[in-house]
């Protein structure tokens, strides 16, 4: 079987579309907050703790952002660590960036339609990714 290592730098791209996805999060939930202010929806305090009621809006946005930070660092460290042990092959790289369209898709389903059934269905392919990903390190390590 060939296995064709690619430059270690290959892996950190995908990373960077998942970062810039985090980004995207912080800065529309941060006009999410801005219009639920304006419309008086909440107040200011609201922010302190996150206690009371607020929009569904509101906090779907903020449910997003926080779940872009659960299995996405799962992510980040499987790249790190394949940058690290220099052993980045097309196999890791079509599996990074598959995560990152099913991560890409699956916010987009969350902020438009939010769909139940869909959006399970891009985040189950994101985990099925990432679990294979890792067993394909786990695999070559042991």
């Amino acid at each position: 079987m060939l296995i064709y290592t690619l430059e270690k730098i290959h892996i950190i791209y995908p990373v960077l579309a998942i970062v810039l996805l985090q980004f995207l999060s912080i800065i529309h939930l941060r006009f999410i907050f801005q219009k639920a202010v304006k419309s008086r929806e909440v107040e200011y305090r609201f922010f302190r703790l996150y206690e009371g009621s607020s929009p569904e809006y509101l906090r779907l946005a903020r449910q997003h952002y926080k779940n872009l930070f659960e299995i996405p660092i799962l992510f980040h460290l499987l790249c790190v660590v394949l940058f690290i042990i220099d052993d980045v092959r097309e196999f890791d790289l079509w599996i990074a960036w598959s995560f990152v369209i099913s991560k890409y898709i699956h916010s987009y389903i969350r902020m438009t339609s939010n769909y139940v059934p869909n959006r399970a269905y891009s985040f189950y392919v994101s985990i099925i990714l990432l679990l294979a990903a890792w067993i394909s390190l786990a695999i070559r390590i042991i």
